[in-house]
């Protein structure tokens, strides 16, 4: 039997790439080839080769918030990187792309299409982001994590990693846990400076009454673990990256985080009561993705320009485990299951067509 190939291209956050590990590993289990297609200066030249993947790399930049020079020089970046994933596509003849959002998605989408290689696209967000609505217009087929984000699109969740899905419900992992309460902080994978400058106060006013664990971004480590030491709290950890996240769930009570797509959706699948300060977006991606969680008591929404420690001190000071089991298992409830399943099928039947 001769195995199917596949080019995965996701890139620029860890909410684009590790859906796409959870897909690249259930295809290679099922004896597939898997290629990816990203940066080199983000997130996925770390994370994808630690997985065995080979990795081709273009050089494409995001246009939201870019400076002149960039948007001058972007529109010759991407036709390079159309050419060279066309050049990549007629040597290694994929049966398939997904595409998996973000603005590396955009000239290998095009090249697909002109390929007359099926494309298919994933969209992570409840609101979806200028690279995916343009390509879903020439994509073989869509998928979306929430309902509505993209026309035609059937709903699938999105892919999260084993080690994540198979972590206990709230109900056994909060049994007999005393102590402290456990808060999870983090800002996404480039991390948060707003977290990184307010949060550590927590720990000066709750002292024992809280054990926090923080992921703070590579280039705020140091700082930030200044910033406990200088409020004379050194039980707590500071990681630049957490990278075994599962055991951070398992471990938390509570996350204070950013709520992008793939966070809701981990945490939905693990169930955990969370306060989210969503990135604030123009088109409010991260506030819609976190809307529902709030209106069903899971979670509270807490606007930047209204973040202070004042505020989440306030918020803290009204939980405990009681009330933050009731958050966990109403997050809980609006777990999507089997979204990795869902997608190799949708995979393997176009692949087949």
């Amino acid at each position: 039997m001769i195995s199917k190939k596949i080019i995965i291209i996701a890139g620029g956050s860890g909410g684009h790439v590790f859906p796409g590990i959870s897909i690249a590993k259930h295809l290679i289990k099922h004896g597939w080839h898997v290629k990816w297609i990203g940066t080199k200066n983000k997130i996925e030249s770390d994370i994808v080769p630690k997985y065995n993947i080979k990795m081709h790399f273009i050089h494409v930049n995001g246009l939201r918030n870019a400076n002149l020079k960039t948007l001058i020089s972007s529109p010759i970046h991407i036709f390079k990187s159309y050419l060279k994933i066309k050049k990549i596509i007629k040597n290694y003849l994929p049966n398939i792309i997904l595409g998996m959002g973000g603005y590396v998605s955009g000239p290998g989408g095009l090249a697909a299409w002109t390929s007359n290689i099926p494309f298919i696209l994933h969209e992570q967000n409840k609101i979806p982001g200028i690279t995916n609505r343009l390509l879903s217009k020439i994509s073989t087929k869509n998928m979306q994590a929430f309902p509505g984000s993209l026309p035609n699109a059937e709903v699938v969740g999105n892919p999260i990693r084993e080690d994540i899905i198979n972590i206990p419900p709230p109900i056994y992992r909060f049994k007999n846990r005393s102590g402290p309460l456990r808060i999870l902080i983090i800002g996404g994978s480039q991390g948060a400076s707003i977290f990184n400058s307010i949060l550590p106060k927590i720990s000066f006013f709750l002292k024992s009454k809280v054990i926090i664990w923080h992921q703070t971004g590579k280039n705020e480590l140091e700082t930030t673990k200044k910033k406990y030491q200088k409020y004379g709290s050194h039980q707590h950890t500071v990681n630049a990256f957490i990278e075994d996240i599962a055991s951070a769930y398992k471990w938390a009570d509570i996350i204070i985080s950013r709520s992008g797509a793939l966070t809701i959706s981990e945490i939905t699948t693990v169930g955990i009561g969370a306060i989210f300060i969503p990135y604030p977006h123009k088109d409010q991606q991260q506030l819609l993705n976190a809307k529902d969680l709030e209106k069903n008591g899971a979670a509270k929404i807490i606007d930047q320009s209204k973040f202070n420690i004042n505020l989440i001190l306030q918020i803290l000071s009204s939980l405990n485990r009681k009330k933050l089991l009731t958050m966990a298992e109403k997050a809980l409830s609006f777990r999507v299951k089997d979204s990795t399943k869902k997608i190799f099928k949708i995979i393997k039947n176009i692949s087949e067509k």
